[in-house]
């Protein structure tokens, strides 16, 4: 296991520790265009017998971007040096984003990976090859990677939807970020690049998250609000008969607090900066 994964692995072990215990949050990642091909196509484009080149691993297990690189051609233009990433598919696939979708003349898809029936195609060329096919082009929808642990942490299923919230300057909610759950994949959402870029999101954010049962805000009560919310400040307010503890946006609860306060039905609310 390399560093990268390593750290991965750390974030992704504290991220599903902390969904347990009712504070969810998810890591960000940001997938530039790049395209899936088979294994005919790949030799086509690269030679018989070609396999692919491996550059470096990605971050969904198994998955890696390849040396590799090609031309995507539509009605009104075209990209070079598009990524291929590995391993190959059972059918040729290229992601790329709403406004790629303009560039080329493409009218944009908004598809589930592997959903590709009926979406438009496109042209290409590989250094010894070209190949056209009739349909293949997506932008992909909005999702996010759980193992199967990890989805048990957060309490949804495979085909639930969650919410980031996320942060100033061009806070807002981004919606409909569709559950993918599976025992190959790992803690991570994945968003296009216009998606990214429109949110001031880079690759490694870490953003709340806002599950189908969320709580609906509450609202605020400035007087009482604290940084630090602890297992003694969830047992005075059960003395004072207190319901809601409300607590700063860069505030924190201690895991003590939070299961003291599961336990007695007292909810802890987190204000909006």
């Amino acid at each position: 296991m390399n560093e990268e994964s390593s750290k991965r692995l750390i974030r992704s072990t504290i991220l599903t520790a902390f969904a347990r215990r009712g504070r969810y949050y998810l890591p960000v990642a940001v997938s530039a265009r790049h395209i899936h091909l088979s294994k005919k196509d790949f030799q086509t484009l690269f030679g018989a017998g070609k396999t692919m080149t491996r550059y470096k691993d990605l971050s969904q297990p198994g998955q890696f971007a390849c040396e590799e690189m090609v031309e995507v051609t539509g009605p009104k233009g075209s990209f070079k040096k598009v990524r291929v990433l590995g391993p190959e598919r059972k059918e040729t696939q290229v992601e790329i984003s709403v406004s790629d979708c303009f560039s080329l003349g493409i009218k944009p898809e908004f598809r589930m990976s592997g959903n590709i029936a009926g979406s438009p195609g496109c042209t290409i060329s590989g250094p010894l090859g070209k190949v056209t096919i009739d349909e293949g082009v997506i932008v992909a929808a909005r999702h996010v990677h759980m193992s199967e642990d990890q989805a048990a942490a957060f309490g949804i299923k495979d085909g639930d939807s969650v919410s980031l919230k996320t942060s100033a300057p061009r806070e807002g909610i981004i919606a409909n970020i569709v559950a993918r759950v599976g025992k190959e994949f790992e803690l991570e959402v994945h968003l296009d690049t216009d998606e990214a870029n429109g949110n001031g999101l880079l690759c490694g954010t870490i953003l709340e998250t806002m599950l189908k049962s969320y709580p609906q805000t509450l609202t605020p009560h400035p007087a009482k609000t604290l940084d630090l919310v602890t297992e003694r400040d969830i047992n005075n307010a059960i003395v004072r008969g207190e319901k809601i503890i409300y607590y700063a946006a860069k505030g924190f609860a201690s895991p003590a607090a939070m299961d003291r306060a599961k336990e007695k039905g007292i909810t802890l609310c987190k204000l909006q900066e």
